[in-house]
């Protein structure tokens, strides 16, 4: 019973594969950037670690995100960002799968303001896949790079380059591309109003070639936000909102896929 629930496991995740625009299942953006296309490069920390260096307050937040409800296609992470004035730093793990084949993440990062317009980020992550299919666990080691510059008030542009370098580690029976697969990604943000937030990027990957996302945030009340986006190869459209109350915020997401179906995924925050 236990290899018959593997071998489905296994075609869900090769499904899954051949209809997402990219393989690493532990790089997810957090909940609210899914909400608005997953421009990762401009909101996410674990995009861009030049963005720690734009934080105001620590914070601390958890996301869970499901495919096509299935629970073994999980992705659970959490992460802690703490700015502060000598050099901004940030902790994250992500795990993805269930007890006979799961892949795991552990992240540092930091990152630096050069000047008034300027930042800069580096992280080291440790990915590995543990599996009862095979005899050893894989594992790799991997670096980011990443850069914001901030020309006027309102205007925001990032560029990043994810697992660049990388190497594998003891995974002479596994492909642990699919836990450092490269990605090129630059990316803006546009405050166009006060209470309206467009944000668009592209992204490049040595498995799908080059991709694209669109998103908007809207703020019709001060503690809620709604959101929408698109993200292209293949066309998955989401929809998300956020509520905030009491310092902690409550973040949702639903992203459609043409061919697998409806995704949902919860995250919260705390800042401080």
């Amino acid at each position: 019973m236990r290899l018959r629930k593997f071998h489905v496991f296994c075609l869900l995740l090769g499904l899954s594969y051949g209809y997402t625009p990219a393989r690493d299942n532990l790089r997810l953006p957090d909940t609210r950037t899914l909400g608005m296309g997953g421009n990762g490069v401009s909101h996410a920390v674990l995009f861009n670690p030049a963005l720690l260096a734009l934080q105001e307050r620590k914070e601390v937040r958890t996301d869970y995100f499901n495919r096509y409800g299935v629970k073994e296609l999980a992705t659970v992470s959490g992460g802690f960002c703490f700015p502060n004035r000598i050099l901004p730093a940030g902790l994250h793990v992500a795990s993805f799968g269930y007890d006979e084949y799961r892949e795991s993440m552990f992240r540092l990062s930091a990152g630096k303001r050069l000047n008034a317009f300027c930042t800069l980020g580096i992280s080291v992550q440790y990915a590995f896949i543990q599996s009862e299919l095979f005899e050893s666990d894989a594992s790799r080691l991997s670096t980011d790079i990443g850069a914001s510059f901030q020309p006027v008030d309102n205007w925001l542009i990032t560029c990043s380059a994810v697992n660049l370098p990388s190497v594998s580690l003891n995974s002479e029976e596994v492909d642990t591309e699919r836990i450092g697969t490269y990605l090129i990604e630059l990316g803006a943000n546009w405050q166009f109003i006060d209470n309206l937030l467009i944000t668009g990027s592209m992204a490049h990957t040595m498995e799908t070639g080059w991709s694209g996302s669109l998103g908007m945030e809207y703020r019709p009340y001060n503690d809620f936000h709604l959101r929408t986006g698109v993200r292209t190869s293949p066309f998955c459209p989401s929809l998300g909102a956020g509520y905030r109350f009491a310092g902690l915020t409550a973040d949702v997401v639903m992203i459609y896929h043409p061919a697998l179906g409806i995704s949902t995924g919860l995250g919260l925050s705390c800042t401080f």
